[in-house]
């Protein structure tokens, strides 16, 4: 028997909470516009050092827009069995719910690549189906290299890193279900009030540098030569922008009056900001001072652009 649900490629993936969430709600996100009034806003947070969506933390965003009914169930560790859990979340996918939990990801590296690497990694898990006959749940992460990947995890390596930690004394699981008669609506005039956020947010003398192109700017100022980039954060960065350029799309189809040098303005921070990915990546696995300044200076690059394109945005006067 086999049962795998919907699963779509997620357009805001930069983060592991997101990308499960959208794998999910991505069509009717973007096809109404629902999405385009959320994750305008970027925040620098310096005790790590990263770059994330302001207002939605994590996995905590999905209960409060109501989108999703939630489950939660802990069992014993003591009383826990592969058989147990396995039979478990399969019946979780009969019902139509998804399954969320922690595991250590080391031990699913280690039988993807076929590595030996010791210690923990304690990560989420995401799965949308299962085979009984091939005895494998279907999942998706960023296994390696950041890249979103899927795979097939067999029942006895998902138990084994699904139950890593008895100390905790539980397993844990938790469900997302699609609330059916959700309604996937736009809001054209929360959008213009956080595009003037943005703005606001976005200028040269703000006091709270936290936020937005300041958050920009207090990542890249804060990064040293030799250390690594946090690819995460510059994903999100680069996805910040192409969710810009749809929104104004949108914007413009609803009738908003969004000129097409805002549109191309847009497209240029698009082509600015993979620049900034793809040379934060060849930073990575050559870090010398030179790829370092040409990050740097592709990253100084897309900050001017988009010190004008905050102006742009400011002076909509909707």
């Amino acid at each position: 028997m086999k049962k795998i649900l919907k699963n779509l490629q997620p357009s805001i993936k930069a983060y592991l909470g997101e990308a499960f969430c959208f794998s999910i709600i991505d069509e009717q996100a973007f096809a109404n516009g629902w999405v385009y009034d959320k994750y305008m806003h970027l925040e620098y947070t310096s005790f790590d050092g990263q770059i994330k969506y302001a207002d939605y933390d994590y996995y905590d965003f999905v209960p409060d827009q109501g989108v999703f009914a939630k489950s939660y169930m802990e069992y014993p560790y003591d009383f826990c069995s592969e058989t147990i859990l396995c039979d478990y979340i399969c019946g979780m996918i009969d019902e139509g719910e998804y399954c969320f939990a922690l595991w250590n990801e080391t031990i699913i590296t280690n039988y993807l690549y076929k590595k030996q690497n010791p210690g923990i990694y304690e990560h989420g898990c995401f799965v949308y189906g299962y085979d009984r006959d091939k005895k494998v749940f279907y999942t998706q992460g960023y296994f390696d290299n950041e890249n979103w990947e899927h795979a097939q995890i067999p029942f006895d390596i998902f138990y084994e890193a699904l139950s890593y930690c008895p100390e905790k004394g539980e397993i844990a699981l938790i469900g997302y279900r699609e609330i059916p008669d959700y309604k996937w609506e736009s809001n054209i005039s929360k959008i213009i009030r956080e595009l003037n956020v943005y703005a606001r947010n976005s200028r040269r003398d703000c006091e709270d540098t936290r936020y937005d192109l300041n958050a920009e700017l207090s990542f890249f100022s804060n990064l040293r030569v030799g250390a690594p980039v946090h690819m995460p954060s510059l994903y999100c960065i680069y996805e910040h922008k192409k969710l810009f350029e749809k929104r104004l799309d949108f914007m413009k189809k609803e009738g908003a009056p969004i000129k097409e040098s805002d549109l191309n303005l847009a497209k240029e921070l698009v082509r600015a900001s993979r620049k900034v990915k793809l040379l934060g990546i060849n930073y990575n696995s050559n870090p010398c001072e030179a790829s370092f300044a040409a990050m740097l200076g592709a990253a100084k690059n897309l900050i001017e652009l988009e010190r004008g394109f905050c102006s742009t945005t400011g002076s909509l006067g909707l």
